[in-house]
Parts: structure tokens; C-alpha cells; sequence
């Protein structure tokens, strides 16, 4: 009986050595398109009984290029949308619709769990930082910080990124990679020194910058 037991204890812990065996280090390139927003972001005080805010919240679309190595993806995005900055204050409320362009640099930790042959899901874990190359008025201008310089690189900032993935494998080579992410986002520049010009009394603060990315890609396996 002893020696039953201890066999079906082997079998039990060599099957789940199996289960949870390490994936096979792979590596893949591919190209897709994404979608990404920023539903937050912006900076907010209230004094006198009046508030005094300006929300900067945008959306957009791109491409990206993307290399993987099974439990890693390095990307480079570039993409672009719309914008409306709303600045609230006790004089009444002014809305500016703004394009906005940007690049993204993303590195994204994941660990892919095979569901078959053909399918496998990942959680994903990471951080882009998104540097914004141009911010322009209905004018075509770009905007001016208090400087007087261009204030596109103002509001570059990294964001933190949870999500998840799947990928479906048509061959061995060939797959197709689909994903989700939820971001938070540091305040940027731009940010900081809006609170700086509110009256302290006012009691500024930046208010949180979030936003979903949703992508589409195709990668070759080498």
C-alpha cells in the first residue's frame, strides 16, 4: 500500500512538473495597430466656492512593430487623434480642440500559458514611456508653454500598464496577437507647472491620467 501511494505521488509531481514546465524560449517579430487613450489627466483646485481646472484627455490610433522573446515584448508605436482641452475657472468654461501625435516605447513582461496547439493566453505587465511630438490648435499651431517654446514635449510622461493577450498560431511561423492594457500615468510637465500657477489657496492638485490600449498584430516565429 505504502509503495502505491508513494508511486502515485512521483506520477502526481511529474505531471504537474509538466503542467507548469517553463514555456519554450522563442523568439518573434511582427507589425500591427492599436488603439489608446487617456481618459484622464489635467489638473483641478477650488477656491471661494468656484473651480479653477483644466482637463487635457485624448484618443488615437497607430501602428506598432514589436519583437518577443516568449516572457518579453519590446515595442515602438506612433500614433495620433484628438484632444479637447477644457480649462474651467470662476470667469466660465473654455474648450480648445487640440491633434495630438506621439510615440510610444514599451517593454511588457508576460508569460503565455498554452490552452492547445494553436492557442495560448498571457497576462501582461509593463511600462511605455509615450513621448508626445506635436500638440496643435485648430489652427494647425503648435501650443506654447508660459515659455513661449513648444509645449508638445511637456506632455510626454510613463505610464504603468496590466493586461492581458492571446495569440493564435495559423503555422508553426505564423500568428496573429491580440491585446488588452489598462495604464496609469505619471503627472507630466505640463501638469506640474499648471498647479504651479493656481494660487496655492485654491489647493491644486493633478488628477490622474488612465486610459485602455487595444491592439492587433501579426508575428512571424524565426
Amino acid at each position: 500500500m505504502k509503495k502505491r501511494i508513494f508511486l502515485g505521488l512521483v506520477l502526481a509531481a511529474v505531471a504537474a512538473g509538466g503542467a507548469f514546465a517553463l514555456p519554450e524560449l522563442k523568439l518573434s517579430a511582427g507589425v500591427g495597430g492599436y488603439f489608446t487613450s487617456d481618459f484622464g489627466g489635467g489638473v483641478k483646485g477650488s477656491s471661494g466656492g468656484y473651480t479653477i481646472s483644466g482637463k487635457t484627455p485624448y484618443a488615437g490610433g497607430g501602428g506598432f512593430a514589436f519583437f518577443d522573446a516568449t516572457f518579453m515584448e519590446l515595442s515602438l508605436g506612433f500614433w495620433g487623434g484628438g484632444s479637447t482641452f477644457t480649462m474651467e475657472s470662476g470667469g466660465g468654461t473654455v474648450e480648445t480642440d487640440l491633434s495630438v501625435m506621439g510615440l510610444d516605447i514599451g517593454l511588457l513582461g508576460k508569460y503565455p500559458l498554452a490552452v492547445n496547439e494553436k492557442l495560448s493566453v498571457f497576462p501582461l505587465l509593463g511600462i511605455t514611456y509615450r513621448i508626445m511630438l506635436s500638440v496643435k490648435n485648430e489652427d494647425g499651431d503648435q501650443l506654447k508653454n508660459s515659455d513661449g517654446d513648444d509645449a508638445a514635449g511637456d506632455f510626454s510622461a510613463l505610464w504603468f500598464r496590466l493586461g492581458a493577450g492571446v495569440d493564435y498560431s495559423f503555422t508553426d511561423q505564423v500568428y496573429v496577437r491580440g491585446g488588452l492594457l489598462y495604464g496609469l500615468r505619471l503627472a507630466n510637465k505640463f501638469e506640474n507647472d499648471y498647479v504651479d500657477t493656481i494660487p496655492s489657496a485654491a489647493d491644486p492638485k493633478t488628477l490622474l491620467g488612465h486610459g485602455l490600449e487595444i491592439k492587433i498584430a501579426v508575428g512571424y516565429r524565426f
